[in-house]
């Protein structure tokens, strides 16, 4: 298949001399046949605050295992020497400022009763918002302070009714936070079925605990599983695992009419397509900044592809004329060419095969697929003056990371930044700019989050766990004149003090507030054997104001 090269222009703050490329097919697959559904259920729910209010303690529903992806064959012999990071820079840019227990073992009124947590969380306004399997939490992020919680999440369903009031035990959840509505989305699957339904409540304001606009959506026979949101200018967008009794056949990409969602309109389409097996999981791309992509540009995923490549697809909706939406990508037809890595549990890509102290059983490791999320950044334009000719300097970021087996044998974050140079652009716009493996010692790290704010630094949380270290959540991160594909020291945000898993989730969650300066991140620990507690913290850069 003819490939067209695309190079970079760099970013003239970074580097001045290095160029990297990327392979972009010149065409893609023809594309798959929309499907065209509309809310089946809607209503609107009571304050949450008023419907939510717990005095007893309450246990979660055992979350389903995961499910293993089908991944084409390795392309290339599989080496990560090139951007394998060995040691840290020396010193932290970034410091640790609230960090206080989330929901799990510990929290008030709550007893873990299954696993795993699979914890979500977004920031607002003036509010966080965590949800884990199947309760949620909301929090003063000023103080971290408790402001209601835990609230069971079928009580958000309850005016919506059955399916989604009754058949959300175990499922997957997520929670963001959109800015430019100013609203909260919040998303659970059944598991009950079929059909199965996508179950979405959209605040009607700002405030978490507020009232909320319900929907549910028929996904007919397939079981959806490990849903990834994302929320982008012309609407919000899904992606989906498809199983059916003999396993995966394949991911689901839908994107949900967010004008009507947020104006409490019943008629608001979604707009689906089912891709082949070889196309994985795609992650759809997910605003971080407080500028916007142009709202004609459509929404980018990427997939993990093999060890050489990620894949990229686009998805136009057209809500006036829905038959008349395209996807393009399909069956790696628009492929990314990225450093070569060992996929996770040495060439596997999953499989339990992290250690921990004082254990036998050995903690999962989902290395078929990325890890949530794919944040996405957009700055104002700039031209590059010390090029000749002058030319655009990249004005669009995405970020994205995936597990992988570092040189030594042991699960290492591989770490990506994407750049394109324009603000509307085509698909073969998009480029790799950077990357890396964070590897600094022995330790084992996986299920990773990371997210950048407005003055380029990067952020990067993780579990982190060893045969002499209980698992643990550590985070390092990098500023825009550290050298390319490198982290500095990494800090802990808590210490585990007991053994837990073997299932270990399908992600953790690094988000950016509204300042643009501060992140916050969740994950998983044990302080009890098999009762996981989850912890939130905020970090911030010195150079960010």
């Amino acid at each position: 298949m003819t490939a067209t090269v695309v190079r970079i222009a760099l970013l003239s703050q970074l580097c001045a001399s290095v160029v990297l490329t990327s392979s972009l097919p010149a065409t893609a697959e023809a594309n798959p046949t929309p499907k065209v559904r509309r809310a089946q259920h809607f209503a609107v729910s009571p304050a949450l605050r008023d419907i939510a209010r717990l005095t007893l303690p309450i246990g979660n529903a055992a979350g389903a295992g995961a499910s293993r992806l089908i991944l084409r064959g390795d392309s290339s012999a599989s080496a990560d020497a090139p951007v394998e990071q060995v040691s840290t820079l020396s010193g932290s840019n970034f410091s640790i400022n609230l960090n206080f227990l989330g929901l799990g073992n510990g929290f008030p009124n709550f007893t873990p009763s299954g696993a795993p947590p699979n914890p979500s969380l977004a920031v607002g306004t003036t509010q966080v918002v965590q949800w884990t399997d199947p309760v949620l939490a909301v929090f003063d992020k000023s103080s971290g302070a408790i402001e209601s919680g835990p609230i069971l999440s079928s009580t958000i369903w309850e005016s919506l009714g059955a399916p989604c009031s009754t058949g959300i035990a175990g499922s997957e959840l997520i929670v963001e936070w959109d800015k430019a509505n100013q609203r909260w989305l919040l998303a659970e699957n059944t598991h009950s079925g079929p059909p199965y339904y996508t179950c979405i409540a959209v605040s009607t304001g700002p405030d978490a605990l507020g009232s909320y606009y319900l929907y549910s959506y028929s996904q007919g026979t397939p079981l959806w599983d490990t849903p990834k949101w994302g929320i982008w200018s012309n609407g919000y967008y899904q992606t989906e695992a498809e199983y059916s009794n003999s396993g995966f056949i394949g991911p689901e990409l839908c994107a949900y009419e967010s004008a009507k969602l947020v104006a409490g309109d019943g008629s608001a389409e979604q707009i689906c397509f089912t891709l082949d097996v070889s196309d994985g999981l795609p992650f759809p791309a997910d605003i971080d900044s407080t500028l916007a992509p142009p709202s004609n540009e459509d929404e980018f995923f990427i997939s993990l592809y093999d060890s050489a490549h990620l894949s990229l697809y686009s998805l136009h909706p057209d809500y006036e004329n829905p038959q008349n939406s395209t996807v393009t990508g399909t069956d790696g037809s628009q492929l990314i060419a990225v450093p070569p890595f060992t996929p996770a549990c040495n060439g596997n890509y999953g499989g339990n095969c992290v250690p921990q102290k004082n254990s036998s059983t050995q903690l999962q490791v989902l290395g078929d697929r990325l890890m949530y999320r794919l944040a996405y950044w957009e700055d104002t334009p700039l031209t590059s003056v010390r090029a000749t000719p002058p030319r655009p300097v990249p004005s669009q970021h995405w970020y994205a990371l995936h597990d992988s087996t570092a040189s030594g044998g042991n699960e290492a974050p591989r770490w990506y930044e994407f750049t394109a140079p324009i603000r509307a652009l085509p698909v073969t716009g998009i480029s790799l700019f950077q990357s890396g493996t964070f590897a600094p010692d022995s330790n084992y790290r996986w299920m990773g989050s990371l997210a950048r704010d407005k003055k380029y630094d990067i952020l990067l949380g993780y579990s982190e766990s060893s045969s002499s270290l209980y698992p643990a959540i550590a985070i390092t991160g990098r500023i825009l004149s550290d050298p390319l594909g490198t982290m500095e020291d990494e800090l802990t945000v808590v210490e585990g003090t007991a053994d837990g898993g073997p299932h270990w989730g399908n992600y953790s969650a690094m988000r950016i507030d509204s300042d643009g300066c501060t992140f916050w991140y969740t994950n998983e620990y044990y302080t009890i054997s098999n009762e996981w507690s989850t912890q939130i913290a905020s970090a911030k850069f010195a150079g960010c104001q």
